[in-house]
């Protein structure tokens, strides 16, 4: 019965802990992100340092993004698809690479502006481009698959 009632209470003990760390106790934090990701769901925490990590999903797109303490948006990421893609480096990678599927892009925007990380696919490689938002595109790597049935 004692082993009961201890472990009901260290579970109790441990989802508030976890309760209170997935809000920042950081005013200008929390209202950053209110302002610029209304909608955003599945919304997880963490602290790194002086600046706070948010993991969310907004208009099904998985995003992570850090604010400072002063509540400025230092970086934003996000995970999606061909259809998210921005329509002129579409169409450099459609031009580029024929034949190829876009597996994946990592959208990063920061002081420096916003670049793109795409993965592109066929039947034995994956090619992994670095783009600009001007639609430039840079060879990053070629790899061989390994789930592939091609030799």
């Amino acid at each position: 019965m004692k082993a009961l009632i201890l472990s009901a209470v260290l579970f109790v003990s441990v989802a508030a802990n976890a309760a209170s760390i997935n809000l920042p106790d950081n005013e200008k934090v929390v209202k950053t992100f209110n302002e610029l990701f209304k909608g955003a769901s599945n919304v997880t925490w963490n602290n790194v340092g002086k600046q706070y990590e948010a993991f969310f999903t907004l208009a099904s797109i998985k995003t992570r993004v850090t604010i400072d303490q002063k509540g400025r948006l230092v970086q934003t990421i996000r995970y999606y698809g061909e259809s998210e893609l921005p329509a002129n480096i579409l169409y450099n990678v459609k031009n580029q690479y024929l034949g190829k599927e876009i597996f994946g892009v990592t959208e990063i925007s920061n002081k420096f502006g916003t670049q793109y990380q795409i993965v592109l696919k066929d039947n034995s490689h994956y090619i992994h481009l670095n783009a600009n938002s001007k639609g430039d595109l840079e060879l990053a790597g070629k790899y061989k698959r390994g789930d592939s049935t091609k030799k």
